[in-house]
């Protein structure tokens, strides 16, 4: 019994699929059951008895398999595997229940009736919970006997499921709102048993090889497991009864699940790493990488030649070279592998680079030196034709690192120069970073503190100015709390002066469902943050990573004045994924303007909307047409200010103003996606709306009476006159320009100073700790 891939990998979409089944119970309950209901009344043409009969048979299959199951198992005296069957299927089945129950407490409020079995308020039966135990037992039990089960009998099984599906909507009385939640459980729970007690062991055994080997008319005398790097496959040796010896890889459902995660990863995890869609079946994956193999010899690469494909086991599939008699690189000693052998391995991959084919996996163990010292290139299970010169670079960076990581730095370039050129070595640049070379290659950089000096030596080669990291403000712990002691002091200060100091016993009866949206609301901040900065990037930026670069810099903002210590690391985050400085500050930059220009437009569309209509002094006395300019006066004070410190003075023209004159030139670059243009302009309009949104609950929170546009006003007035401030995140001066502009809108200042109290909490001190948590872990993991 083993710990599949497999079953880790249904436990996660079990674990995804249970996640979407509770959100549709919880609010997307009305659209089901208006589904259901049309399609109710659509079947209804048909006799009772023709809907109801659908319905009865899958009920009844569901009922009577758990027997069927139990007696059979017990029969064959199975009794783990019958113990394991009824873990599962109780567990999902308990699981089920209690989620359904927890997300309908109520029914939906467009249908009042929905959960009663009648749909009749009048009904006393009370309601019931819109979901089926059985059907999340039953797939459980499914799940945990799949190794088990042929083929026929797990298409069956999925086709009982299907069918659950469509006559729980066509015929029964209840909504089935929570039927994916069912699935979930059952396919959650089914994966969790298989991955803690384990499954039974599908590797094929020797006799397997030979047999299917057999019907590509070989004759096996022996085959034995190799003891080899063979990422992704089971790797064996068989020797024919003529003397000829083949390298076999056997693939199976646990290596195709295996290779799922991992593409899932790098999907979510790199940018531009070049990988396409993963192929439909494990079928196609060997097709795939014997064409490649294929193909690669047809053009003359020096590759073990292929001498058969075929179906092993359950579902799997195996490959046969003919074996080379050697070793890979990462077994030779360095010091056999001459400048000869190095200059063969070049050769190799420019004749790859003349065909279009991109390796993608060129480590040392993916090179072979034979016995007659001629290198070999092995293994194309993650190759591709027609490569991109994007994937075509990154296998000469991936060859480079591998070599420098054995025969040392100098001697590496050296013989990578001889044969590529000083060209191809400045385009693989930008590929030599921690996250775009394989996890063997980047270890034994990392480990021997090779990646600086690597660059380096290819910089110089290739004649190419050496870009200088963004220097990073200073973060440290005893300045911001030092910082907060002195806010706090302010506060508690300032308070007592206006005569105040009670205000803040607001703060203990604070209205739920007001803070609950703001502090729901700070949060959106930071994700249409991260979504403006990808959209300002003509490549693709994973959302993770430039998540954890948008906490990072408010975490900087808070020890730098005008928000130039998260330019800096926004501008040094992009350097460290292989972005040129000149593209990094345009982008960051680009971020700026469009979220000033957002900014502003939403002060003069509000102002308009709100202040000429009102009554109150503001209004009255300003007008809408004012509030602009007074604003945009008081800022440019603000800047005068700044111009009179030269540290502060030094510190704005050395990172903001170079960002925001290549805000142009950033524009030009994306001008020609519309997905991009679209992510920066909503993310850059969801987190002006986030942030003033947060006062605005913030604010009513604490019972301030103020509407909805008078606040939000005053948040986009006081954050003008508070931009240029020379304070980190203008503190001081966005508390007093905030609590101004309610007081001046009419609200009383015992309320004002708690409402900007609670709103700078949420937006300014509490997301201090998540910054700090992104801000260590893109230190450790080289990103900054």
């Amino acid at each position: 019994m083993v710990r599949t891939p497999t079953s880790l990998f249904r436990l996660i979409v079990g674990s995804l699929t249970l996640a979407a089944g509770v959100v549709a119970v919880w609010r997307f309950d009305n659209a089901i059951t208006a589904f259901h209901y049309d399609l109710r009344a659509i079947v209804g043409v048909f006799p009772q008895w023709l809907i109801a009969l659908p319905l009865v048979v899958v009920t009844a299959v569901l009922a009577i398999a758990p027997i069927v199951v139990t007696v059979r198992l017990v029969r064959a005296r199975s009794f783990r595997l019958l113990g394991l069957v009824t873990l599962a299927a109780a567990s999902a089945a308990l699981l089920s229940e209690v989620l359904v129950r927890l997300s309908t407490t109520t029914p939906p409020s467009l249908f009042p009736g929905a959960y009663l079995p009648s749909s009749d308020l009048t009904d006393t039966a009370g309601p019931v919970t819109p979901n089926d135990v059985l059907l999340a037992g039953f797939v459980a039990a499914v799940v945990v006997g799949l190794p088990y089960l042929n083929r026929p009998t797990r298409r069956l099984a999925a086709g009982l499921v299907g069918l659950h599906l469509v006559v729980s909507f066509a015929a029964d009385a209840v909504p089935p709102t929570g039927w994916l939640v069912d699935l979930g459980a059952g396919i959650t729970c089914g994966a969790l048993v298989a991955l803690v007690f384990g499954t039974p062991d599908s590797s094929p055994r020797a006799s397997d090889i030979a047999e299917e080997l057999g019907r590509s008319g070989f004759r096996i005398a022996s085959a034995e497991r190799a003891s080899v790097d063979a990422r992704g496959s089971t790797p064996w040796f068989a020797r024919t009864t003529d003397g000829r010896r083949l390298f076999v890889k056997v693939l199976d459902q646990d290596n195709r699940s295996a290779d799922l995660m991992f593409r899932v990863f790098r999907l979510l995890t790199f940018r531009s790493a070049g990988d396409e869609r993963p192929f439909p079946s494990l079928r196609r994956a060997v097709e795939h990488e014997a064409l490649l193999s294929m193909r690669a010899s047809a053009v003359g690469i020096r590759t073990p030649r292929l001498e058969a494909v075929s179906t092993i086991g359950v579902g799997g599939m195996l490959l046969a070279y003919l074996a080379i008699e050697g070793d890979s690189l990462d077994r030779v000693p360095p010091d056999e592998l001459d400048d000869e052998v190095l200059d063969e391995v070049w050769d190799q991959l420019q004749h790859l680079r003349d065909a279009g084919i991109a390796h993608r996996d060129l480590r040392l163990a993916n090179v072979f030196l034979g016995e007659d010292e001629r290198a070999w290139i092995i293994d194309f299970g993650f190759a591709e034709l027609a490569a991109s010169d994007l994937l075509l670079d990154t296998d000469v960076a991936e060859l480079l690192g591998s070599t420098a990581s054995s025969v040392g730095i100098e001697r590496a370039v050296d013989a990578a120069e001889r044969t590529v050129g000083s060209e191809v070595l400045g385009r693989a640049l930008p590929r030599l970073q921690p996250f775009a070379l394989g996890s063997a290659t980047r270890t034994a950089l990392r480990d021997n503190e090779l990646f600086e000096p690597l660059r380096a030596a290819v910089q110089k080669r290739a004649g190419i100015a050496p870009e200088v990291d963004e220097p990073l403000a200073p973060v440290s712990a005893v300045r911001l709390t030092l910082t907060a002691l002195a806010t706090a002091v302010a506060w508690v200060a300032g308070a007592a002066l206006a005569g105040e100091l009670d205000s803040f016993s607001a703060l203990g009866a604070l209205r739920p469902t007001a803070l609950a949206a703001a502090v729901v609301a700070a949060g959106t901040t930071y994700l249409g943050a991260t979504l403006a900065r990808i959209g300002a990037f003509r490549d693709a930026l994973q959302f993770g990573p430039t998540l954890q670069s948008t906490l990072a810099s408010s975490l900087a903002n808070r020890v730098t004045p005008a928000r130039t210590g998260g330019v800096s690391l926004s501008v040094r985050f992009l350097q460290k994924q292989g972005v040129t400085t000149a593209d990094a500050v345009q982008s960051v930059g680009l971020v700026a303007v469009t979220g000033l220009l957002v900014h502003l437009l939403f002060l003069a569309v509000t102002t308009r909307i709100g202040i000429d209509d009102r009554t109150v002094t503001v209004g009255a006395e300003l007008g809408a047409s004012n509030v602009t300019v007074i604003a945009g006066v008081l800022a440019a004070v603000g800047l005068g200010l700044v111009a009179l410190v030269p540290a502060w003075r030094n510190a704005v023209l050395s990172t903001i103003v170079p960002a925001v004159r290549r805000a142009g030139s950033g524009l030009r670059a994306i001008a020609g996606r519309p997905v991009r243009l679209a992510q920066l302009l909503v993310g850059s309009v969801v987190v002006v709306a986030a942030y003033s949104s947060a006062l605005v609950f913030s604010a009513w929170a604490v019972g301030v009476q103020e509407d909805f546009l008078a606040i939000t006003i005053t948040f986009l007035v006081a954050t003008i006159v508070a931009a240029p401030a020379p304070t980190p995140g203008g503190l001081g001066v966005v508390e007093v320009a905030l609590i101004a502009g309610l007081v001046l809108f009419g609200s009383p200042l015992a309320l004002a100073i708690p409402a900007v109290f609670l709103y700078r909490l949420l937006t300014f001190w509490i997301p201090v700790g998540p910054g700090a948590l992104a801000y260590r872990s893109l230190e450790r993991a080289g990103r900054i």
